[in-house]
């Protein structure tokens, strides 16, 4: 396929979307018709361009596709620009929305009686299309007007169920956080309009930003763009925004809206700034690091919401993708270009397979709700009797997630564990200290972290699925519609291929490192580097998911065969587990979620403070309890350490200087208008 045919098919999938857009709301009499009009059209569209963006990075991966609308808007230009970058995330967008398009045939009918369905509808194109207009801009001016876009409409998303008090809480706190990010990002987007003199991507001189420029403009981004992530410190908008939205959008803001910050970081830190300092990149991989350790013991210790849970594991998955992104940054200011090249490949890689596996999980986690009308892991458990399908999907995803091979998980974290490591055995001999200090800890950290995931997955599979039903709604959940399903299935089936083949995965990312650093990892001779670039003991992390899937199989099947010979031998008597001498057991006997996890509790006091309570009615005498609520509680750090003063000064200051800058009176506001005239006039008299 030619580019200029994608770049018809391109606009027309546009139209397609806004049309799902247009149709869902002209519909609004009959919420059935809507939702089935949103989604069909989204569906469509999605399956449209992917199929255009495997098109390009197979066929195309040497050109840019440019479409160019004519506009007399001074500085807006309407031009976009699908190189090979673009179009890797555009594929990431559209076949999670395929897949979630699917899931909410069915999802969204339990909000047919009680929300406007056509509104939904509408803004659910809007978003999706957003996000793919946004990736393809070529104008730093066009891409704030997608990413407000982008912004706005999952806003309205979010606040779906606006009549609620913690719905309105979290829509506050994502707003906010939102237009901080938004606000570093118009900012950086000022200063490098301001040296190089261009708003346009392919007009910028790299050379034209002095160091200095490039150092602010980098924490800019990084703040910005890290917001929109949810990465340490400037998280606290998705514990509070995921567990209110709809699932289907929690799967889409997961799967690819916080991609979009990735999307940024690597556009404008590699095609608009001039190579850093180590420091860029070791800064960037700190963070990453401690935003994947501090996320996923949040998800572990601090929650008993399923939804809850998996976005303090989104924040863990982007601290990783920061950490192979970190490392790109140090081979891109060291020269290591096989380094480069293969941080590239594995943070690109990690970014699909975390936005096939968490879509998955957050869809799973919809199921659920939809089902058992609950999302607290203390009022489930025995799903995987009553939702059996469904079950083997989410723990499809459970395993993705956790790293287990051959899933697809495992082979992307697989690849930034081993270029940390690489990177550790290519610095040690000529590098300071502190660097390969920083390194091994980023290493260890990393593995602590898989271990941590596994931890906290094992919990909220095993509290929420097996054991005993725990509530009635658990009691009475049913399997999913079959939309449902098959888009679950989907996602699982995505999960398992992609981990055993990952190399046209590969490949894909392969045509995007020819255009973004000039290097293809595959297709590269390595060996005519000098050896410095190409670690002499690397042959010995290499691995085959292929092959583990294999030995797998065939030792899944050996232990089948043994334990049905050994059966056959063998009486079978039937015994009550674990029952500790009740005749009966219940499901106040099982673990609970915060039991599960109170070992990390204890190992981490120092940090989540837990706190005990407990409430006791007596009876007719002191020691003959009526009643007894133990509850237990751990403290938000960084929202009581960091945002609570933070906050608490801005308003005690505010009230402050309300009475100075409000005095009510006509002539005070004059003067300031003058004053701030006469300093405009003497800023341009000595700028001029």
């Amino acid at each position: 396929m030619s580019s200029n045919q994608i770049a018809v098919f391109f606009i027309v999938s546009v139209i397609l979307y806004i049309t799902g857009a247009l149709t869902s709301l002209a519909s609004f009499s009959s919420s059935k018709w809507s939702n089935r009009l949103a989604n069909t059209f989204a569906l469509l569209a999605s399956s449209l361009l992917t199929f255009l963006m495997i098109c390009k990075l197979i066929y195309s991966r040497d050109v840019a596709i440019n479409i160019n609308f004519n506009t007399n808007i001074p500085f807006l230009a309407i031009k976009f620009n699908i190189d090979n970058l673009s179009a890797f995330f555009i594929m990431i967008i559209s076949i999670v929305a395929i897949i979630v398009s699917l899931f909410s045939y069915t999802y969204m009918s339990h909000y047919f009686s009680k929300k406007n369905i056509a509104v939904f509808g509408c803004l659910y194109n809007l978003f999706i299309v957003s996000m793919v207009l946004l990736v393809s801009s070529s104008n730093l001016l066009l891409f704030l007007v997608f990413w407000e876009l982008m912004s706005l409409v999952s806003f309205f998303l979010v606040i779906f169920e606006h009549e609620k008090e913690d719905v309105q809480k979290a829509g506050r706190i994502y707003i906010i956080m939102t237009y901080i990010g938004t606000a570093c990002i118009t900012a950086a987007f000022v200063l490098i309009a301001a040296y190089t003199g261009s708003f346009n991507f392919t007009s910028i001189n790299l050379q034209s930003i002095p160091q200095g420029a490039a150092n602010i403009i980098f924490i800019l981004l990084l703040i910005g763009f890290g917001t929109k992530a949810g990465i340490i410190p400037v998280h606290i908008w998705l514990p509070y925004a995921h567990p209110v939205a709809p699932s289907n959008i929690s799967a889409l803001m997961s799967g690819v809206m916080i991609k979009m910050a990735v999307y940024g970081l690597i556009r404008f830190i590699f095609n608009i700034l001039p190579a850093g300092d180590l420091w860029w990149g070791v800064i960037v991989l700190c963070t990453g690091i401690a935003s994947a350790l501090i996320g996923i013991t949040y998800s572990i210790a601090s929650t008993t919401n399923i939804k809850r849970l998996l976005a303090y594991s989104s924040i863990e998955n982007m601290g990783i993708i920061l950490a192979g992104l970190g490392i790109m940054l140090i081979a891109r200011a060291s020269g290591n270009y096989f380094l480069l090249s293969l941080s590239l490949t594995a943070t690109l890689l990690h970014t699909l397979n975390h936005a096939v596996f968490k879509s998955l999980l957050f869809m799973g986690a919809g199921a659920v709700q939809y089902s058992a009308h609950t999302k607290n892991m203390e009022k489930l458990g025995g799903l995987i009797k009553k939702m059996p399908i469904a079950s083997v999907f989410i723990f499809i995803g459970c395993l993705s997630i956790s790293a287990v091979p051959p899933f697809n998980g495992f082979i992307s974290e697989y690849m930034i564990f081993k270029m940390i490591i690489s990177s550790i055995s290519h610095f040690a001999p000529s590098q300071s200290f502190l660097l390969v200090l920083v390194l091994m800890v980023a290493a260890a950290a990393l593995a602590l972290t898989g271990a941590l995931v596994a931890f906290c997955f094992v919990k909220f599979f095993g509290i929420s699925f097996l054991g005993m039903p725990r509530s009635k709604e658990a009691e009475s959940a049913v399997e999913p519609g079959k939309p449902m399903l098959v888009a679950l299935a989907s996602a699982a089936m995505l999960c398992l291929l992609l981990g055993i083949f990952p190399n046209y995965a590969i490949r894909l990312i392969d045509s995007v490192g020819s255009q973004l650093i000039n290097l293809k990892l595959l297709a590269t001779d390595w060996s005519q580097l000098p050896s410095r670039y190409y670690p002499a003991d690397n042959s010995i992390l290499s691995i085959s998911s292929g092959l583990i899937a294999i030995l797998l199989v065939v030792l899944g099947g050996l232990l089948l065969l043994v334990v049905m010979a050994l059966r056959k031998r063998t009486s079978i008597e039937r015994y009550n587990t674990w029952d500790c001498g009740f005749t009966k057991i219940n499901s106040k006997m099982q673990y609970s979620a915060t039991g599960f996890s109170k070992s990390l509790r204890i190992i981490f006091r120092g940090f989540f403070k837990p706190a005990r309570d407990l409430e006791i009615t007596e009876g007719t005498a002191p020691y003959h309890i009526k009643a007894g609520r133990y509850t237990t509680s751990t403290v938000k750090f960084f929202e009581k350490y960091l945002y609570q003063p933070v906050v608490s000064n801005i308003i005690h200051f505010s009230r402050k200087i309300r009475f100075t800058v409000q005095t009510g009176s006509i002539h005070a506001y004059l003067m300031y208008f003058f004053g701030i005239m006469v300093l405009m006039l003497l800023y341009y008299s000595f700028t001029a």
